[in-house]
């Protein structure tokens, strides 16, 4: 061990010309450090574990934040299965702001999820972390499990260590085939395709709530509205990105949408990340009306509550049509056929005729299910077929039942 701290530390004080080398060496050395730790030969378990005031259990859900607006709805009924028990919540550096505000859980642990993907020694800093914690449980609701995730159930040395059997969509047959084995409660789908909200119910349920049943997400309210873009009293909200470019409607067909509201009284606003701002910048150019961008101008709670005051959101398959169903705003969804019937359209196993189910426009093609392969050449536009078929027509439809439906929810 002294022979390769020396050459560590000599290798730090190595002249500019030699930088290169360094690099290589240090990825090279991380890399087989990582490995002989942990896949190879696991020796993180032997590492002291630390004496717990009492049992923890940790959540590992690091999937996008549509992913954790729906299981919300699932994540509530932990407390009280494990009423006892310190909850620990590993969650995605995009929202695990959002998580903090949440009463689910006793301590939220944000992770940088592209650095635990790449960077091997931020990877073995996290397992080598949760091996010493000492969690009696692990709890992985993710149905699409990836390899780097199950690394981190596997590392915890919990005595129970739950998730789901899952598909393949995020990880090898080879990679699934080992990680099954380090798990000791695999819970299998009850449907096919799988719908994310029953899945999740479908866990709850095998943890010991049997008459649990899943109902559309809840996300409370925060004192986090932008009072300083100066907002309109009634809006609508349109977020035209996506996490994939091929899947967003194509932008002419946005503009429609945006004169067609203005007919209904509703001024437009545009929301997205920072990456999409110029998407934005262009819808309003084109619109050549009145639009609000605020496109990268509101943390993820501001963006929570612009959604929340509006009177309708409109949006592709992406975060913003979860957020709009948690917070009970009507919502017109873009849909393709990727993963259809597992995100959306919703199907929640208990009903609640005040809170409205996101619309979903889509147009059939006997592909759907393909997850996201499409083997169809895209439109002149840049969208896979799925999503180009869909009219505005169907979407202007969707919108007059959206806000009726908001009329019936006011009045009621």
């Amino acid at each position: 061990m002294r022979i390769v701290t020396n050459v560590l530390i000599k290798l730090k004080k190595v002249p500019p010309r030699l930088h290169k080398i360094r690099r290589m060496f240090f990825v090279w050395f991380y890399h087989r450090i990582t490995l002989i730790l942990t896949e190879q030969y696991w020796l993180i378990d032997y590492l002291p574990k630390k004496k717990a005031v009492c049992e923890t259990v940790l959540l590992v859900r690091l999937d996008l934040i549509g992913d954790f607006v729906i299981w919300l709805d699932a994540a509530k009924e932990l407390k009280n299965l494990y009423p006892n028990k310190r909850l620990v919540l590993y969650a995605n550096k995009t929202w695990s702001v959002l998580a903090t505000r949440l009463p689910y859980w006793d301590e939220v642990v944000a992770v940088d999820v592209p650095r635990l993907r790449t960077d091997e020694s931020y990877r073995l800093k996290l397992l080598c972390a949760t091996r010493r914690l000492g969690f009696t449980t692990v709890i992985h609701p993710t149905y699409s499990r990836e390899y780097v995730v199950d690394l981190i159930v596997r590392a915890s040395g919990a005595s129970n260590r739950i998730g789901h059997l899952g598909d393949l969509n995020n990880i090898s047959a080879s990679h699934k085939m080992i990680t099954d084995t380090w798990y000791t409660t695999l819970v299998p789908c009850g449907t096919s395709p799988p719908i994310e909200l029953n899945t999740n119910a479908e866990l709850i349920r095998k943890l010991g709530n049997i008459n649990f049943r899943s109902h559309i997400p809840v996300i409370p309210a925060f004192d986090e509205f932008p009072h300083a873009l100066d907002l309109p009293e009634r809006y609508s909200v349109i977020v035209p990105g996506a996490s994939w470019a091929p899947r967003m409607w194509p932008i002419e067909n946005f503009v429609e949408i945006i004169l067609y509201l203005q007919k209904q009284g509703l001024t437009t606003v545009l929301c997205g990340t920072d990456s999409e701002q110029a998407l934005c910048k262009q819808i309003a150019a084109q619109a050549e009306i009145k639009v609000m961008n605020i496109a990268g101008k509101t943390t993820l709670l501001q963006m929570i509550e612009v959604i929340r005051h509006a009177q309708l959101v409109i949006a592709n398959e992406s975060s913003a049509i979860h957020i709009a169903a948690a917070v009970a705003v009507p919502s017109v969804c873009i849909l393709g056929g990727g993963h259809f019937g597992r995100f959306l359209p919703y199907n929640p196993e208990a009903e609640d005729i005040n809170r409205p189910k996101p619309i979903s426009v889509f147009s059939s093609m006997e592909c759907f299910g393909c997850r996201w392969r499409c083997h169809y050449p895209l439109d002149e536009l840049g969208a896979v077929p799925c999503i180009a078929h869909v009219g505005t027509k169907q979407v202007i439809d969707a919108c007059g039942m959206a806000q009726r439906h908001e009329i019936h929810i006011n009045q009621s």
